[in-house]
């Protein structure tokens, strides 16, 4: 099996391919590279002609540094609109962060109001109306609780370790190119 791993990634082809290419049966190049059977005279040679053609080709292809290129050219763009879209996250989470902590400051301002309100007596009908406030103050201070602030600057670090990491990974594939 370990011959089969080293071929098939020496030469890249699959058994049909590499047993068309040597002039044999699949079943004969499968049973070589099991080690079960030799090959016949002529398709050793060929095999052999051919590992030494490859080995010693020093510089890629046209064909293959042209596919190579146009792929790093890709990767670049792709990465390029992962980071936009990264950007465009850090943007809007960054945005409901600040909502959050605007609501909840208020909240807690209102809660204060509350609070003098029902000490104060200058103030009529004062309960009900420190009441209302204290619930509405209350009610929002649940749903933009504490967890959920956590929870999004949480994202929004995720957001910065994976917009630092397209970093790299784009100045790495502009080396590259």
């Amino acid at each position: 099996m370990k011959k089969d791993a080293s071929l098939k990634n020496i030469l890249g082809l699959t058994q049909e391919e590499a047993a068309y290419l040597l002039g044999i049966e699949r079943g004969q190049w499968s049973m070589y590279v099991s080690g079960k059977r030799n090959l016949p005279l002529a398709a050793t040679e060929k095999l052999a002609a051919l590992l030494k053609q490859v080995q010693q080709v020093k510089s890629p292809s046209k064909e293959s540094q042209a596919l190579a290129k146009a792929e790093q050219k890709k990767l670049q763009e792709q990465l390029q609109q992962d980071y936009l879209t990264v950007q465009i996250k850090q943007h809007k989470v960054a945005q409901q962060i600040r909502t959050i902590e605007n609501k909840r400051a208020e909240c807690f301002a209102a809660l204060e109001v509350a609070a003098i309100l029902e000490h104060d007596n200058a103030y009529p009908a004062k309960n009900n109306l420190a009441n209302g406030i204290r619930a509405r103050a209350v009610g929002t201070l649940r749903t933009h609780n504490l967890y959920a602030l956590t929870e999004l600057q949480l994202k929004k670090e995720q957001l910065e370790m994976l917009k630092n990491s397209l970093e790299q990974k784009m100045k790495e594939s502009k080396n590259e190119l």
